[in-house]
């Protein structure tokens, strides 16, 4: 009875809301967290990508000084090593991204669950509420009943009052004849 009251069940209600606004709250502080950390990878890359372009001029400026044969070795040297560092750039964005869809699609199976949860929560209430309104019903209607078989009681306590005073009555008018005819009998054979 107590969980089925009002203040109970909003209470629960304003307590599942506060979890709710909690979680969303810990999704928007995670999402805010993984955009920071993505921008500060990124910047961390363009540095290294600065410094290694950078670091390219001055092979370049060096190797310029040298043969021919000996520059163009190691141009196609960077040049692989370059393509090696894009393919591994693109692989590390490509695992952040599928990490992220992951965790995104297990926050919204964890939704799914809560609100299937909060669902049942809702029937289970309703039903609770049903059942109360049903158990209310049938103790009126017996109350009802109790009333009625009372009056009726009283009704035929009231009738047998009555007859029986009538009884009462009509014995006690007898008794008056049988005694009136006495005296009648008697004074007849004292006049006679």
């Amino acid at each position: 009875m107590q969980q089925s009251q009002d203040m109970v069940k909003a209470l629960k209600s304003k307590m599942l809301m506060c979890d709710v606004a909690y979680e969303q709250q810990a999704q928007k502080t995670l999402a805010g967290r993984k955009k920071g950390m993505q921008k500060e990878i990124e910047k961390h890359w363009e540095e290294v990508e600065k410094q290694k372009m950078q670091e390219y001029d001055e092979k370049m400026k060096k190797k310029l000084e040298q043969e021919y044969h000996l520059r163009q070795e190691n141009s196609k040297n960077i040049s692989d090593q370059l393509e090696q560092f894009k393919l591994s750039y693109i692989k590390n964005i490509k695992e952040e991204l599928l990490e992220g869809e992951l965790i995104k699609r297990q926050v919204e199976e964890d939704l799914e669950r809560e609100k299937q949860k909060e669902i049942g929560r809702q029937k289970k209430g309703a039903q609770i509420r049903a059942d109360l309104a049903e158990a209310n019903k049938n103790q009126l209607k017996q109350k009802q009943a109790a009333l009625l078989e009372e009056a009726e009681t009283e009704k035929k306590i009231h009738e047998f009052a009555q007859s029986r005073d009538a009884r009462d009555e009509m014995k006690k008018e007898r008794e008056d004849d049988r005694f009136k005819a006495k005296q009648a009998e008697r004074q007849r054979m004292i006049d006679r």
